[in-house]
């Protein structure tokens, strides 16, 4: 009961997300700092797949290395 909670609470497709800085997948993903993607996939067990423009997709990433951007605009986390 609790997994179904976390994912509500999560990332939905459509969302516009980014990389949070110091992440492990933003350490090793340089051409997709700073940059914007859509969720595209959510899994039962909590990660997402991500879509950006340059056509990268990251597969089955951890959530937690990911921020949600409003549209109007980036609003990083403390901000």
């Amino acid at each position: 009961m609790k997994q179904k909670s976390q994912l509500d609470a999560s990332f939905q497709i459509g969302d516009q997300v980014m990389l949070i800085a110091g992440t492990l997948a933003w350490k090793s993903e340089m051409t997709l700092q700073g940059k914007v993607g859509e969720v595209i996939e959510r899994r039962d067990d909590g990660r997402i797949t991500v879509r950006f423009d340059n056509g990268r997709l990251l597969v089955g990433s951890e959530a937690e290395s990911f921020e949600r951007v409003s549209s109007q605009g980036i609003k990083p986390k403390g901000k």
